[in-house]
């Protein structure tokens, strides 16, 4: 039986995504136990779930299906962000709320800054809507004539992340304003906004056509839970609730995300090393003399690895060091490297690790 023709007829050419592996899997094959494994290829929170938080998610009741209006949850995203509880809805990670985005708007077209994240447009494809990539310009600042011209090309949605992964640079205020004044919806992925401490939240209020995106992933270390929101005008949210999933956030993702907003001052002191470690990152790799960073507002750093084609072999070097880094296949990001900031010893074992391998 040919089972292609009960399918979509373009699946087989629809872009695949390249997902981080687990640590269990990477351990067995570079032959290293997972507690000696430093992974720094991610943007986790390596320093864990703070206990309470833990805690809140270990005494949900898992045997209830969870609130499909996330009452609880979206007023205390709310009350962070000093918006209306109607302006916010959560869900299975930001990747949730891109997909609900795509499927609610639906255009023909949708454009993104790149490099960038690339579930934007495999999430697009999914969706059968076509992507258009805009290069970002010198040191990875947004082309905004080319995403004005990517508008007037059909573009009903533009994708920017700030700070962007994996350039690690934050779009400032005038520009997502300027972004707003384009005849399109503007979602912008705040990932990593508690480590940049800029928001463009303050914009809600004065441009209906921006959505933004945050997740509990990175900052909170609830990345295995999977919980993120966007924040957007009213219209959109209670529009982007009809079509979700009714239980796409789980009872113990909820809790744990709730526990991690009370606790947040308690979490906060490890966004606060993080971002310390990250120019200590930065600066320590920097001193080796063949890695150039970039400057970051994020939790990672992004390095010019001399030497052609070097960048690959690096990071396969450190992996057999148990130290994990991010290599990317792509031209826009050939001979290049993006390593997490981790905890100090984590710098210290990659340090140890670039000496050993050495410049080529």
């Amino acid at each position: 039986m040919d089972l292609h023709r009960f399918l979509r007829p373009d699946i087989d050419d629809l872009p695949g995504y390249s997902p981080v592996q687990p640590l269990h899997r990477l351990a067995a094959e570079i032959g290293m136990p997972v507690d000696q494994l430093v992974k720094l290829d991610a943007n986790e929170n390596l320093y864990g779930t703070l206990p309470a938080v833990r805690e809140a998610a270990a005494k949900a009741d898992l045997h209830i299906y969870p609130d499909p209006a996330q009452t609880a949850l979206r007023e205390a995203i709310a009350d962070y962000l000093n918006v209306r509880p109607e302006q916010v809805i959560a869900g299975s990670g930001a990747d949730d709320l891109i997909d609900i985005v795509i499927r609610l708007a639906l255009p023909s077209l949708a454009a993104s800054a790149t490099p960038t994240f690339p579930m934007y447009a495999f999430l697009g494809a999914i969706a059968g809507v076509s992507h258009i990539d805009v290069p970002r310009g010198r040191d990875y600042a947004l082309d905004l004539p080319a995403l004005r011209t990517a508008v007037d090309q059909g573009a009903g949605i533009v994708f920017v992340a700030s700070p962007n992964n994996p350039t690690g640079n934050a779009a400032g205020l005038e520009e997502i304003e300027a972004l707003c004044a384009l005849d399109a919806l503007i979602v912008v992925d705040e990932a990593y906004a508690e480590f940049s401490g800029t928001s463009a939240v303050p914009l809600l209020a004065s441009h209906p056509n921006l959505v933004i995106l945050r997740t509990f992933s990175k900052w909170a270390g609830l990345a295995g839970l999977r919980v993120g929101y966007a924040v957007a005008h009213a219209e959109l949210t209670e529009r982007m609730m009809a079509i979700k999933q009714p239980y796409n956030v789980n009872a113990a993702g909820d809790a744990a995300a709730r526990a991690a907003l009370e606790h947040r001052e308690e979490i906060f002191a490890t966004v606060h090393a993080l971002v310390s470690e990250r120019d200590r990152l930065a600066e320590a790799v920097a001193a080796l003399g063949w890695l150039a960073p970039h400057p970051s507002d994020a939790n990672f750093v992004l390095f010019d690895v001399q030497g052609e084609g070097w960048a690959a072999t690096v990071a396969k070097k450190l992996r057999a060091r148990g130290v994990l880094v991010r290599h990317y296949d792509q031209p826009d990001l050939a001979g290049k490297l993006r390593i997490s900031a981790g905890r100090p010893q984590d710098t210290d074992r990659l340090l140890e690790a670039l000496r050993e391998v050495g410049p080529a």
